[in-house]
């Protein structure tokens, strides 16, 4: 059985190199491949991240499958599920803006197809953006005249304390060294600005084992980390911010049972055991309802919402 061969032995919170076996999973999309991907939690502060890192020629083949934050909702004719779905996403992260945020120049990190920063920019938000993605942000600046910048965040791309608002909805997970991009960010935000953070938790990783490799929060390799409030407050902390906000609501919770659901009808190949199998786990996430309803209450959920306030 074939695994990472790039080991990764420093927690990328704490530094420590004490680890606990968590569980492990294949890439859902790429059927027949036989690559482990492990997890392993932090003796020291809990954080549960790959051990060993995957390699860059796994995580190149990885993002080379249809991946959907790459699907452009905001000009997709007709509305297909996926499209609802996403345009739901959108309206409650425009609100967790609307609530947390003030100003009128945001960053958006990692935008994807671009529709979090379609959608604030005709709610009077001036934006920028990072995407990883030459494609996508040759599409974002030719179709709709944005300053989309290619690549990864750096320093040097615009004045430090240039904005009052930057976004990183579902990025510090599939980044190496999620801290040292906590950093670079902050130094583009203003004094008393906010940074609103969406990342999956280390609770939901013990979740879900049921499900197996189609638990939806897994998503490996493309995800390297897994928070708890406590990791990702230290983290801002070292940023030079105060994480002021940790929840994970319901609705997250929700739709990671039922994604599961959906990863299992897409991806199993025989009729009957398909047709079975959905019924039992659609009935169990039915079922455990009213204990993800505890879980959202008590912030132990599968994602987590977050804002952190420069100093």
């Amino acid at each position: 059985m074939a695994t990472s061969t790039i080991v990764s032995s420093d927690c990328t919170v704490c530094g420590d190199a004490k680890w606990q076996f968590v569980r492990a999973g294949r890439d859902l999309y790429q059927p027949g491949d036989e690559d482990l991907f492990r997890l392993d939690r932090c003796l020291s502060c809990g954080q549960v991240m790959q051990n060993p890192l995957p390699t860059p020629e796994q995580l190149s083949k990885g993002y080379s499958a249809q991946y959907a934050p790459y699907q452009p909702a905001w000009k997709q004719n007709g509305w297909p599920l996926w499209k609802i779905l996403r345009q739901l996403t959108t309206w409650r992260r425009m609100r967790r803006l609307q609530r947390y945020g003030k100003g009128r120049m945001l960053l958006e990190v990692g935008c994807g197809a671009g529709d979090f920063l379609y959608a604030a920019r005709n709610a009077g938000w001036e934006v920028r953006a990072v995407e990883y993605s030459f494609a996508l942000a040759e599409t974002l600046r030719n179709e709709l005249g944005y300053d989309v910048r290619s690549g990864d965040l750096v320093p040097g791309l615009w004045e430090h304390g240039s904005f009052d608002a930057i976004i990183l909805w579902s990025v510090l997970e599939h980044l190496p060294n999620p801290g040292e991009a906590l950093r670079i960010a902050s130094a583009y935000l203003k004094p008393g600005g906010a940074m609103f953070i969406q990342v999956p938790t280390l609770y939901g990783i013990t979740q879900g084992m049921r499900f197996r490799d189609y638990w939806a929060l897994l998503d490996l390799p493309r995800h390297l980390s897994f928070f708890s409030k406590e990791c990702l407050a230290a983290l801002c902390d070292r940023a030079g911010m105060r994480l002021t906000v940790f929840k994970t609501p319901f609705l997250e919770i929700a739709w990671c049972y039922f994604a599961s659901v959906s990863n299992y009808s897409a991806h199993c190949p025989k009729p009957r055991r398909r047709a079975m199998t959905i019924l039992s786990l659609s009935l169990f996430s039915l079922l455990a309802l009213p204990m993800m309803a505890l879980r959202a209450w008590r912030a132990r959920g599968t994602e987590a919402f977050a804002v952190a306030v420069k100093r």
